[in-house]
Parts: C-alpha cells; sequence; structure tokens
C-alpha cells in the first residue's frame, strides 16, 4: 500500500499527520491559549470507518473503536514529535474532534459515477466535496474534490446552455 508523505508508516494505520493550525480548537477550546503565534500544533486525519447515518436536518457519526484506537495511536505519535522537538509534555493540549472531509456520505454507485449526480438528490441539485466518495480517504482529498468541482460545473453549465 503506498502512503502519503507524514503518514504513520509501519504502523498499519491510514493516518496522515501534518502541521496545521486548528482555528476551531484556538477559538472554542478554552485549553488552548493566547498568543496563537506560541501554538505549535499537529493535525491527525484519519480514514474513519465508514458507520454512520444521514437524514434530512440531521447527521449521526461517532468513532468505532477502532477508530477511537488509531486516533489514540495517533496521538501518541503526535506527543513524541512534539517532545522530541522541545515541547514540554505538561504543555500538550488536544485539540477538537471535528469532520474536515467528510467521505463517503453520498458514495456514487457505478451507474450514477457518469452523470456525478447521486440518485438520491433531486434532479436539480448537486453536490461537489469529498461525499461523493466511496469512503472517508484519511488524506487530503482537495485535487480530487477540486476536478469533481470542475466537472460538475462544466455539466451544469452545457445543460443550462
Amino acid at each position: 500500500m503506498h502512503e502519503a508523505p507524514g503518514s504513520c508508516r509501519g504502523t498499519g494505520w491510514n493516518v496522515f499527520l501534518s502541521p496545521y493550525f486548528d482555528y476551531l480548537s484556538f477559538f472554542y477550546n478554552r485549553r488552548w491559549r493566547l498568543p496563537g503565534s506560541s501554538i505549535l500544533s499537529l493535525m491527525i486525519k484519519l480514514a474513519d470507518s465508514s458507520d454512520g447515518a444521514s437524514a434530512p436536518r440531521r447527521t449521526r457519526k461517532a468513532l468505532s473503536n477502532q477508530d477511537q484506537a488509531t486516533l489514540s495511536g495517533a496521538v501518541q505519535v503526535c506527543r513524541k514529535i512534539l517532545v522530541n522537538l522541545g515541547v514540554s509534555e505538561d504543555s500538550l493540549v488536544l485539540g477538537t474532534v471535528n469532520a474536515g472531509h467528510p467521505g463517503g456520505m453520498l458514495p456514487l454507485t457505478r451507474r450514477e459515477a457518469a452523470s456525478l449526480h447521486p440518485e438520491r438528490l433531486p434532479e436539480n441539485l448537486y453536490v461537489s466535496d469529498a461525499s461523493l466518495l466511496p469512503r472517508s480517504l484519511g488524506n487530503p482529498p482537495i485535487l480530487t474534490v477540486m476536478a469533481l468541482a470542475k466537472a460538475i460545473g462544466k455539466m451544469i453549465k452545457e445543460a443550462a446552455a
């Protein structure tokens, strides 16, 4: 299996580690302190399990036991990295867990792939984000999302002409 730069090589985890300033935690987690310029943070991006449910105005997604174990192991790796960089163990603070690119919420079937339009959506409603992917990737999906958005935009423009 090809592992992305920054992944936890040799662990068997589908985890991506990256320097990242977590604005969500900075603004809403009281344990993060001012000034922001003194904060060194790492992001853990993991490919979580594909369970969960989506309904109008409500999405439910909990981390499975395996997801929690993977996240816990990745937190320990991040702790070691930061301590090796000279950060004191007692100053480490966890960030807020959030879904940055929820993949697989509206995965396209083989039949839907040509139109890039899930049949569950109204005919005039399109989605062009990671929710169309078959599952959470565990890696930044930005290039794939940009390609989806470009293709869907072109199809909408052609249909409107």
